[in-house]
């Protein structure tokens, strides 16, 4: 491709002194002022209580912005054509945005996350079928720290789109747990055993007060249903303590978990009247 030597020859006489001085002259105030300026949308960024994420992005859109408009100055005073530069400029935009339309869709699913704030970091919550821990709230990825210790990366389209839950919002959370006994133990003294051991746990609080009760009655045992609170920061240490506890205290007072199984009750006297038949 020949390489048009004249238009580069019309293009260097508009430098002029005339011409290049504004232009360096805008330049360094315009330097000055996106300065000063940045400095103070930091200081006023830092002291709200915006997320650490999105600050950021606002500084660095607010940043782009300026220089930009402080290059379209610049090439003004040179005397570039600014409308052409800008319809170029428009098309390489388009065409970078359709090949990274994905790209583009996780940004904007990040952005959408932190303002609407369905969660923050250290909250627990379970996305997409992935539970643990939010590390960081990225411009593309969301990472989610696992109960395991693995770091997972969620695009932010998909953690948008999906369903979220979220189980550090609120103070104090409610856990039901089920368990079977025998129809020999009586539902009286079965429902007072487990309220007691229950209230007795020290991560449990006290209201709303623990609930027992019967939820289901079954061919070989009752289920019973309890459930009771617990502050979010000693949920799991409540959970894990009444569970591991239940044991003992069945045995402790003569109550039987039962577990599926199959009970075959034989008649003495039919099968010695059978034998006798037989005989």
């Amino acid at each position: 491709m020949p390489v048009d030597f004249d238009s580069f020859k019309l293009l260097l006489e508009k430098f002029t002194l005339t011409s290049i001085l504004p232009a360096i002259l805008y330049l360094l105030v315009g330097l000055f002022v996106i300065r000063m300026l940045l400095s103070f949308l930091n200081n006023r960024l830092g002291k709200s209580n915006i997320d650490v994420t999105l600050h950021r992005f606002l500084s660095g859109s607010v940043k782009l912005v300026l220089y930009f408009i402080l290059f379209m100055m610049v090439a003004s005073a040179l005397g570039i054509q600014v409308t052409s530069l800008v319809a170029v400029l428009s098309v390489a935009g388009l065409a970078v945005s359709l090949s990274v339309q994905g790209l583009l869709s996780n940004v904007l699913s990040g952005l959408m996350l932190l303002f609407i704030k369905p969660f923050k970091v250290g909250d627990y919550v379970e996305v997409g079928g992935v539970g643990g821990f939010i590390k960081e709230i990225g411009f593309v990825h969301t990472k989610i720290l696992s109960f395991e210790n693995i770091l997972i990366y969620m695009p932010n389209s998909e953690v948008s789109n999906g369903k979220i839950t979220n189980y550090s919002t609120e103070e104090k959370r409610r856990f039901n747990l089920n368990f079977t006994v025998s129809y020999d133990c009586p539902p009286d003294k079965v429902r007072e055993v487990l309220l007691e051991y229950v209230s007795s746990n020290p991560n449990i609080d006290n209201e709303p007060a623990p609930f027992v009760a019967v939820s289901k009655y079954k061919e070989s045992s009752i289920e019973y249903v309890v459930r009771a609170w617990a502050d979010n920061s000693v949920y799991w240490d409540a959970y894990w303590d009444i569970h591991n506890g239940m044991d003992a205290l069945f045995k402790k007072n003569g109550l039987v978990m039962t577990y599926p199984h199959l009970n075959v009750h034989i008649n003495n006297k039919s099968l010695e009247d059978n034998n006798n038949t037989a005989q």
